[in-house]
């Protein structure tokens, strides 16, 4: 007997024989006479073997599908994040006052600690000797689980006053020194204020560009 399920195929339910007092008739004890009638009934009753695997056929060809789109997808995103990270590189080589940056903070601008990773703009202020000098973005993204330009985008600060006042001194040989690598996808930069001792380590991650 054919058992259907409600997305196609399904399963063949097979009949067992038993004796008057319940007992299971192995089929090595079933008669001559009863395995020509079981024989004979086999015959007019063909397992639907299409019908039966019709569904996980189905469902084998979605996942494919589905499989396929993922990869083309993620093959899309892949190269477009290659593209922005091969641009803020060479803006990064070519540091400049004016220039924007999205970057992930550890510390807000006091060197205080900060729930999560959240992302958000720096301005180049200027560059003087081996200092950077910056603002960061008073609105940060506090929502995404992972950086995305594409995620700050519509905070990118219009005005002065979208641009915490305080101007943080940054390393610029540890943002050279990174740069050397043909693999950066991200740089670090580390705060060198007269208060450094209070930012302990890298305060925040440049990870895209304008």
């Amino acid at each position: 007997r054919f058992i259907g399920l409600p997305f196609g195929g399904g399963f063949v339910k097979l009949s067992r024989l038993y004796d008057e007092q319940g007992k299971l008739i192995h089929a090595r004890n079933y008669s001559d006479e009863l395995k020509a009638e079981i024989k004979a009934f086999k015959s007019q009753y063909s397992i639907p073997y299409f019908q039966l695997w019709k569904g996980f056929l189905i469902v084998t060809a979605a996942i494919l599908i589905w499989a396929v789109i993922y990869g083309v997808k993620n093959k899309l995103g892949n190269q477009q994040r290659e593209k922005e990270v091969g641009q803020m590189v060479d803006n990064l080589k070519q540091l400049k006052a004016g220039q924007l940056y999205g970057a992930t903070f550890f510390t807000d601008q006091d060197g205080n600690s900060i729930n999560g990773l959240p992302a958000g703009w720096i301005k180049i202020d200027k560059i003087l000797g081996d200092t950077i000098f910056i603002h960061r973005s008073k609105q940060l993204d506090t929502n995404s689980a992972l950086f995305d330009m594409k995620n700050i985008a519509s905070f990118r600060p219009q005005s002065t006053d979208e641009w915490q006042e305080k101007t943080e001194k940054m390393d610029l040989n540890l943002l050279k020194k990174q740069l050397e690598d043909a693999a950066t996808k991200k740089v670090d930069l580390l705060y060198i204020g007269k208060d450094h001792e209070k930012y302990s380590g890298v305060i925040l991650t440049i990870k895209g560009s304008e």
